[in-house]
């Protein structure tokens, strides 16, 4: 069991440990969802299920991903597992204009929160991303939220995530009074989903073929640079661009365009880097990635290793320019700009996109 106890430095008096109800922890993750996690976008509270039950909190991710958050009220070990399980069953079910209707009643209930989703999202993650349908509720993630729990659950929880891959988590929260003013300190119980998401392997083999998002229109990046120099990039955080080191020199990967479909096909030939340390060699010249004709940008320029732009070398075998990207109903996408998927949907994708473009292995 995980318990965080905070000392004074100057006299090694203990600092006071309080409770707060699940009510005042909700209110404060709606004011400041920064708190429960800076990549979530809370777009549902108190969200009725087909359970007849209420979610307390449904969140969304970057990548379109939703998160059930769950405070743990007095309930059993078996009861607040089972719930949180039921709750994601309900959710995975969600339709892209579900999800739009939940966000509809959220936005109505909470004045400062924008109109639309796709205005919370674009908002919540600075544009780097635009809200693409196909890429909405792809998995369901479930996070239990408190200050301590039982060793029974925690064994469940540890089961359920390591014997099955069950994106499931708890987050510990513990709330101090110091001078009259309080203080809040989170604790994840083991490594986050999403870190789990990224190392785990799946049961199903993976069918050699990469993935990458590529997003165009901001900050200058265009798939006419990429298709043209032979790259794909992300950046704005380590949150885009982090999945990118998931490819390794000689990876087949195919490029999506959020939003308008696929739009090559390629060998990577080179490891990622730091766009400010990228050069292309054109015409026998040495070209700094910034120096390209589209490509100059605070981003391709920046000394930040933590929002800048990230670049991995990529050999184009087929490409098309975006007009002619190629979508059909049921393909795979999501929006990490890098991941190596095993999913039967994707599969299938790589299947028709080879037979559509020619592609032999």
């Amino acid at each position: 069991m995980i318990h965080q106890n905070l000392w004074y430095i100057e006299d090694g008096k203990e600092v006071k440990s309080i409770v707060i109800d699940e009510k005042q922890l909700e209110s404060l993750f709606v004011k400041n969802t920064n708190i429960l996690d800076p990549n979530w976008l809370i777009i549902g509270e108190q969200v009725y299920t087909e359970a007849k039950k209420y979610i307390d909190l449904l969140c969304m991710e970057p990548d379109g991903d939703l998160v059930v958050v769950e405070l743990k009220r007095d309930m059993t070990p078996r009861e607040v597992t089972a719930q949180a399980i039921d709750y994601a069953a309900s959710v995975s079910k969600y339709t892209y204009k579900d999800i739009l209707d939940i966000y509809k009643k959220y936005s109505e209930k909470n004045s400062k929160a924008p109109k639309t989703l796709e205005e919370a999202y674009e908002k919540k993650f600075n544009n780097k991303f635009t809200l693409d349908a196909d890429t909405i509720n792809q998995e369901v993630k479930m996070v239990i939220v408190a200050s301590q729990m039982d060793a029974s659950t925690e064994r469940i929880i540890n089961y359920l995530r390591d014997k099955y891959d069950v994106l499931i988590n708890i987050l510990f929260f513990n709330v101090y009074e110091c001078d009259g003013k309080q203080i809040i300190g989170r604790t994840w119980f083991g490594k986050d989903i999403e870190e789990r998401v990224l190392d785990s392997d799946s049961t199903r083999p993976w069918n050699g073929f990469a993935y990458a998002a590529y997003g165009c229109g901001e900050h200058s990046r265009t798939w006419e640079d990429a298709r043209k120099f032979g790259f794909i990039s992300a950046g704005g955080g380590s949150w885009y661009s982090g999945t990118l080191k998931r490819l390794n020199v000689g990876d087949k990967v195919f490029a999506y365009i959020p939003k308008k479909g696929y739009v090559g096909y390629g060998l990577v030939t080179d490891t990622v880097t730091q766009a400010k340390d990228v050069k292309f060699n054109i015409d026998g010249r040495e070209i700094a990635f910034s120096d390209l004709e589209n490509g100059a940008d605070y981003l391709y320029k920046s000394d930040d290793p933590e929002s800048a732009e990230y670049v991995v070398k990529v050999k184009w075998i087929y490409t098309v320019d975006e007009e002619n990207a190629v979508r059909e109903p049921g393909f795979f996408a999501n929006q990490n700009s890098a991941s190596k998927p095993s999913s039967s949907k994707w599969i299938d994708t790589v299947n028709r996109l080879k037979q559509i473009w020619g592609i032999r292995d």
